[in-house]
C-alpha cells in the first residue's frame, strides 16, 4: 500500500524575514471565516439584499485575516525581544500558528514568546474600540470597526485557553515551573486548567443557547471540546 503524504507547505512571503507558510489545508481558513462572516452578516443585515451580505462578509473575512496577521505580528516582536524568534509562521485550516526549531529555552523566552499575541489582539481590541466613536455609522464604516474589535477579541480569548499548544497553556506552564521547577507538575496543572476551563465553557454555551444566541453557544461549545481535547492529549 501507498502512503499518501501530503506536499509540504509553501512559502507565500516573509514578515520582516520570517517565512509565512501555507499547508495543503490553508485553502480552508478562508474558506471557513468566509462562512463564518455570511451568516453573521446574514444575521445583522437580514432585511438587506444578499449582494450587500456577500460584499460585507467578503470584508469581515479579511478583516478575518489581519486580525490574525496581527496576532501573529505580537508573537515575532515578543518572540524576538525575548530572544527566541519565531521560525515560521504556518497558516492552516484552522489558525496561523508560529514555529520553532528549537524549543529548548529558558522558561522567560517561553513566556516571551507566548505572551506577545494575546496582548497585540488586545491592543487592536482596543484601538478599534478607540475609533469607534470618530467612525459613521452603518455597514461600511462602525460596522466594520466591530466586526475588526469582535475578530480580535475572538482569536485573543481563544489563545489565552489554558490548554496545551494554547498561549495561555504555556504561559500557566512556563510560569509554573519557572516558580516550582518541576515541568511535570507544571503540565498536569495545564491539563488540570483545561478541563476546568472546558467544564466553565460548557455551562456558559448551555446558557447562550438558552437564551437563545445559538451562535455563540455554538462558539463557546466549540472552544469547550478543543479545550478537553488538548487537556486530554500528551503534552
Amino acid at each position: 500500500m501507498t502512503a499518501c503524504i501530503p506536499p509540504p507547505p509553501k512559502t507565500l512571503f516573509t514578515l520582516g524575514g520570517t517565512p509565512v507558510r501555507a499547508d495543503f489545508s490553508a485553502p480552508l481558513n478562508p474558506a471557513g471565516a468566509l462562512a463564518l462572516c455570511w451568516l453573521l452578516a446574514a444575521r445583522r443585515y437580514a432585511g438587506r439584499a444578499w449582494p450587500l451580505r456577500l460584499l460585507v462578509s467578503a470584508l469581515w473575512t479579511a478583516l478575518f485575516s489581519l486580525a490574525y496577521l496581527v496576532h501573529s505580528l505580537g508573537h515575532l516582536l515578543s518572540a524576538r525581544l525575548g530572544g527566541a524568534p519565531v521560525d515560521a509562521l504556518l497558516v492552516n485550516a484552522f489558525n496561523w500558528s508560529t514555529v520553532y526549531h528549537d524549543d529548548h529555552v529558558a522558561p522567560r523566552q517561553h513566556i516571551w514568546r507566548a505572551a506577545g499575541g494575546p496582548l497585540a489582539s488586545l491592543g487592536a481590541l482596543a484601538l478599534a474600540w478607540t475609533l469607534r466613536p470618530s467612525l459613521p455609522p452603518g455597514p461600511w464604516g462602525r460596522d466594520l470597526g466591530d466586526a475588526f474589535a469582535a475578530l480580535n477579541a475572538l482569536i485573543g480569548a481563544a489563545a489565552l485557553l489554558p490548554a496545551p499548544s494554547f498561549d495561555g497553556g504555556a504561559l500557566l506552564k512556563w510560569a509554573l515551573y519557572a516558580r516550582m521547577g518541576d515541568l511535570g507538575a507544571a503540565r498536569r496543572a495545564v491539563s488540570r486548567a483545561g478541563l476546568g476551563a472546558s467544564v466553565l465553557l460548557t455551562a456558559l454555551s448551555a446558557l447562550a443557547l438558552r437564551l437563545r444566541r445559538p451562535l455563540v453557544g455554538m462558539a463557546l461549545a466549540t472552544f469547550s471540546l478543543v479545550a478537553a481535547l488538548e487537556s486530554l492529549r500528551r503534552d
